[in-house]
């Protein structure tokens, strides 16, 4: 969701009041949005304060686990749109940013490879061929990972597609939904806890959709309870 409005005639009208408030409070906005307030918190005790203080304005928390690690506090005067724009997120397919990298690879590879045949370019083999073979493999790969995957989310199951393989998993298996840090600079994995004890893994993410992933799977688990 967005959380950082781009121009003064998008400020929600609660905003100056609780910009004035934190000014004299000495609390720190670290952003805002039509619908929530970030303020900084840097230990428990702190947010607990900033909670009763801004919960005098109408301000309710949003519980975020990753704001205790960040060392913020979400608040909002109204938390069923927060939920509402959890429950609509779409998460079917990754992020477009995402979906046009196999396509920088085909592009690569076809620059690359079929200059390898043209007697001009043959001079060049050893520079183009290696490049032109990576290009090639990453295009496999990140195309059977990128394009391969889909999420399906049904009354009754969750579908989800890895590498263009379909597996459902029935709701009542899922106990809960966590992320952890990712291999790669910002991403984090996102993996169902079954109630076998086991885990279903559901992918690498940009760190953004993988929380939004896992905070919506995590609303729909909740309204099947």
């Amino acid at each position: 969701m967005a959380l950082f409005a781009r121009s003064n005639k998008e400020k929600p009208p609660w905003l100056p009041e609780a910009q004035e408030f934190s000014r004299t409070a000495g609390i720190r906005i670290m952003g805002w949005g039509p619908d929530m307030l970030v303020v900084e918190a840097k230990s428990p005790a702190r947010a607990e304060e900033i909670a009763t203080q801004l919960g005098h304005l109408g301000f309710k928390t949003i519980e975020d686990e990753d704001d205790t690690y960040a060392g913020v506090l979400s608040l909002s005067k109204n938390p069923a749109a927060i939920q509402a724009k959890i429950a609509t997120f779409d998460v079917s397919r990754r992020r477009w940013d995402e979906q046009i990298v196999p396509l920088i690879w085909a592009l690569g590879t076809l620059l690359l490879l079929p200059a390898l045949y043209t007697p001009r370019e043959r001079n060049l083999y050893w520079i183009r061929f290696p490049f032109g073979v990576l290009f090639a493999f990453l295009l496999f790969w990140d195309g059977l990972r990128i394009w391969g995957w889909r999420l399906e989310i049904l009354p009754g199951e969750l579908r989800i597609r890895r590498r263009f393989r379909w597996k459902a998993i029935l709701w009542g298996q899922v106990k809960s939904v966590e992320s952890i840090a990712g291999r790669g600079r910002n991403q984090e994995q996102v993996f169902l806890k079954l109630g076998s004890g086991t885990s279903e893994p559901l992918g690498s993410f940009n760190v953004a959709f993988a929380r939004n992933l896992r905070d919506r799977l995590r609303f729909e688990l909740s309204q099947r309870r």
